[in-house]
Formats: C-alpha cells, sequence, structure tokens
C-alpha cells in the first residue's frame, strides 16, 4: 500500500512538472504592453536604405518589407504564422530578387517584450548577369524582436543555398541575411 501512495505522489508530480513545462514555452504576441494576446496583422519595413544578402557572387542590397498575421499562438504553442507578403526591391549593382515562397515566421518568447524569430520555408532566388542563387529556410534562426511600438525586428541569419536550384557559381555555403526592420504598429512579446 505504501508503494501505491508513493507512486501516486510521483504521479502527480509529474503532471504538475508538464503542466509548468507546457506553460513556459507558451509565446503569445500583444499590441498592448499589458494587453491580451492577439493575432494582429504585422506589417515591418527595412529601417535603414537596404538589408543585405551576402552572396558568393556579390552583395545584394535591397529595400524589404515582410507582412504576416498571427494565426497560433497561447499555451503550449509558439507563436506563429504565415508570411503574407515578402519583397525585396530596388536592389544595387543590377540585382533581382524573386520570392519564390514566402514561408512562415515564428516568435519564440525570451525576456520583457523580447523574442527570437525562426523562419520555415522562405525561398529566394536571387540573380545578376545570367547567375541564379536560390535560398531556402528550413526551421532557420533569423534574428530577434524587441517589442515596442514600433517594435524592431533585428536580422542576422545564415540562409542555405538550395544547390539544385542555383548556379555553381553560388557555392554550397549559406548567405548571410542582415538588417533591420521597423512594425508600423506595435507589437510585443510574451509568455
Amino acid at each position: 500500500m505504501k508503494y501505491v501512495k508513493i507512486l501516486g505522489l510521483l504521479a502527480v508530480a509529474a503532471a504538475a512538472m508538464m503542466a509548468l513545462a507546457a506553460s513556459a514555452g507558451a509565446t503569445i504576441v500583444k499590441t498592448e504592453t499589458s494587453g491580451a494576446a492577439a493575432t494582429p496583422k504585422i506589417h515591418a519595413v527595412n529601417e535603414s536604405t537596404h538589408v543585405e544578402l551576402d552572396s558568393p557572387v556579390g552583395v545584394i542590397k535591397c529595400q524589404s518589407t515582410v507582412e504576416g498575421t498571427v494565426t497560433s499562438h497561447g499555451a503550449g504553442v509558439t507563436a506563429a504564422g504565415p508570411i503574407s507578403t515578402l519583397t525585396f526591391t530596388g536592389c544595387t549593382e543590377e540585382w533581382h530578387v524573386t520570392v519564390i515562397s514566402s514561408g512562415t515566421l515564428e516568435v519564440h518568447y525570451t525576456s520583457g517584450h523580447n523574442g527570437t524569430l525562426t523562419s520555415n520555408g522562405a525561398e529566394v532566388s536571387a540573380t545578376v548577369g545570367g547567375i541564379t542563387c536560390v535560398y531556402k529556410t528550413t526551421n532557420t534562426p533569423i534574428g530577434t524582436v524587441t517589442g515596442g511600438n514600433p517594435a524592431t525586428l533585428d536580422i542576422s541569419a545564415s540562409i542555405p543555398v538550395n544547390t539544385a536550384k542555383s548556379s555553381i557559381f553560388c557555392g554550397t555555403n549559406p548567405t548571410t541575411w542582415t538588417g533591420s526592420y521597423k512594425t508600423t504598429s506595435a507589437l510585443y512579446v510574451g509568455a
């Protein structure tokens, strides 16, 4: 009988630990610092003159816009949603960047009103002088979000090259994507 009670206590303790772990993994998005969880449309534009893709063929500098809607978040769930718009325009040095797929974006809460960003399924094609390099994210960490009004998305990512779709001149090493985006409205990350 003593062992049955001990096993029962262990089961209760294990259930409590799993509940804590599930709530610890939660990430929510808010439009006010003390507000409730929301599913806003998020629109962000590059903060400085350009964002950069550092390809083996050359540095690609473009203006960029990203837009998406949060479709999932809450207890035990990462805040995530599809990217509806991803553009790279006004590129320098005659580069032309085409978005093949915008993919999805996840936000993982870290502290304060901040989080880290992960991209999945975004694929872009960068072409110059007949050379095409294709890059695709697969659960790729791409940077951080600092909550605020506006919020800042700081991008510092290593994006894998899709060698099956790219010119041999693109190499096999990932390209570096760097830049900073500002949201056009308030955005806060919480747990």
